[in-house]
């Protein structure tokens, strides 16, 4: 099993070789669209330039600027073969100079077409201008003259081995290799980025479902754990709140049972000191009445003794059955002493 470290080394890795491979593919993307756009733009232009050309409708201009690609070597070694030349309108014929180079229309070898010299001599025709022109190379003049209307710019300035591109543009093959293969290119590498940018998309937008349906998933997992742990925390509190119940009960049963015994201590402890009293009031009695008993005895005793003596004076032979008489008083005074105290130590 991987451990964390590992693997956050190793999505740094892929983040790294991705980020590598986004860089390089975006490089190649950005030197294709150059090649690409700058082809489709060269195409453009030649075939714009191709096309006012060969028409005869007028003079290839782009913003102010007229291209001419040069053909011969008549004006070697100022413009050769090759070169791509810009010239500028003209508005005022008569701001031309000699020396001047302009481009005009003429008829060579019975065709129309644009060429470009050097102004040789200028005439005045009469209302209007004639231009004589010769090329740099040439011995002789042209022989045919300029009229002013026939002046279509003045030369400003050349790009060298462009008008080879041009020519070329110009081409039925060349316009194949360089604006039909190219754009088709353009349009099949721009086709393939389309659906690969779709299928992007469509990854994306299912791996945007697929984190909301997990999402969801472990929400509705989180919910039921929450919920579970909810009712677990109830039940716990449920049962605490029963044994809290349980043990107030208990405790509130201890406390009647202590007030209870309390109580009963107390009151046999009441009980306890009333039957104290109640002893102690009938050992006081019991001594009051056998103080009494015993002082009556003792005065019956005395009056019988002196009834025997009384009798035994006058009767001697009576002496037994006095003696007799008073052994029997003492052993009755005696049998009641033993029953009260008996009846004392009772109560």
């Amino acid at each position: 099993m991987k451990d964390k470290k590992q693997t956050a080394i190793e999505e740094t890795g892929e983040v790294e070789i991705v980020k590598k491979q986004s860089k390089a593919s975006k490089v190649i993307s950005t030197i294709i669209n150059v090649v690409l756009v700058l082809a489709i733009v060269l195409a453009a232009i030649s075939t714009y330039v191709s096309f006012v050309t060969t028409s005869g409708n007028g003079v290839p201009s782009i913003f102010g600027l007229q291209m001419y690609s040069i053909q011969t070597e008549s004006m070697y070694p100022v413009l050769k073969p090759g070169d791509l030349i810009f010239d500028t309108a003209i508005e005022k014929p008569e701001d031309l100079q000699k020396g001047d180079i302009i481009t005009y229309w003429t008829v060579i070898n019975g065709e129309r077409v644009l060429n470009t010299h050097k102004i040789h001599e200028i005439y005045d025709g009469g209302g209007y201008l004639i231009f004589e022109t010769k090329g740099e190379a040439n011995t002789v003049v042209d022989s045919l003259t300029v009229h002013e209307s026939e002046v279509v710019g003045k030369y400003k300035f050349k790009v060298e081995g462009l008008g080879k591109v041009f020519d070329y543009l110009q081409d039925s093959t060349g316009f194949l290799v360089v604006v039909v293969i190219p754009v088709f290119i353009f349009f099949l590498f721009y086709l393939v980025q389309f659906f690969r940018v779709l299928f992007e998309y469509q990854n994306v937008k299912n791996r945007i479902k697929y984190e909301q349906e997990r999402g969801k998933t472990e929400d509705l997992i989180a919910d039921q754990e929450k919920k579970a742990q909810d009712e677990k925390e109830a039940e716990r509190a449920k049962m605490e709140e029963e044994l809290r119940e349980k043990l107030k009960a208990e405790l509130l049963e201890e406390k009647k049972a202590q007030e209870a015994a309390a109580e009963r201590a107390k009151m046999e402890e009441e009980l306890r000191e009333k039957l104290k009293a109640e002893l102690m009031q009938s050992m006081g009695m019991a001594a009051t009445v056998t103080e009494s008993a015993e002082a009556t005895v003792e005065e019956a005793a005395e009056e019988t003794a002196e009834e025997v003596a009384e009798e035994a004076a006058e009767e001697t032979p009576a002496e037994e059955t006095a003696e007799e008489s008073t052994e029997e008083v003492a052993e009755e005074e005696s049998v009641e002493n033993d029953s009260e105290e008996e009846e004392t130590k009772d109560e």
